[in-house]
């Protein structure tokens, strides 16, 4: 029993501390998830212009069952949130793999075509390198593509087709997972500016 006590000691400690941490969990979780973040709201004004209380977000069950009605299982996939501004404007966030998981890009999609780009987070994207790839100059690259964007290492020989940041390949290459899928969501997605699926 003396070996045992310790043990029961320990078990005691750690369930309550573990019921401490759910608690204080609870009373300051914020749901953000129908709210547009202090980030989110920059991207979207780099984007669009305006403020924060220009935009709204779109329920996710409401444009995952617009999505739905699509016979491709992988439109959404990499999709977070979809926002909507007053004048109807959309915007597309997606969490996509650059050099790792997490990178975060806010894509706008006006008439079938990409209406611009900027960076949420560049979540664990190297440093000097990949973090490159939040230079508005080089996303304003994307503007005006529709179909599927395409990184190359040379000069484009497309519209379509946009040159990586140097030594940032899987970066630029994320940005344009993140496009692509704007994209391909946003003929389903259009609905909710009134429009007929493009």
């Amino acid at each position: 029993m003396d070996k045992a006590k310790p043990i029961i000691v320990l078990a005691i400690i750690a369930a309550f501390i573990s019921t401490l941490v759910i608690v204080v969990y609870n009373l300051t979780y914020v749901d953000t998830s129908n709210e547009v973040t202090d980030k989110q709201a920059d991207a979207l004004v780099a984007i669009y212009g305006g403020s924060k209380e220009d935009y709204e977000v779109i329920p996710a069950d409401e444009w995952r069952a617009a999505l739905m009605a699509s016979s491709d299982n992988t439109i959404g996939e990499n999709i977070e949130k979809v926002f909507k501004k007053k004048d109807g404007s959309l915007a597309i966030e997606c969490v996509v793999k650059g050099y790792k998981k997490g990178f975060d890009i806010m894509v706008g999609v006006q008439d079938s075509e990409v209406a611009g780009v900027a960076i949420v987070s560049v979540g664990e994207e190297t440093p000097g390198l990949g973090t490159k790839t939040n230079n508005p100059d080089w996303l304003g690259n994307f503007k005006g593509i529709s179909g599927s964007a395409e990184i190359v290492k040379t000069a484009p020989s497309s519209d379509n087709q946009v040159q990586a940041v140097t030594s940032a390949t899987y970066s630029s290459r994320g940005v344009a997972t993140a496009v692509n899928s704007a994209l391909k969501a946003y003929g389903l997605l259009s609905v909710f500016v009134g429009g007929e699926a493009q």
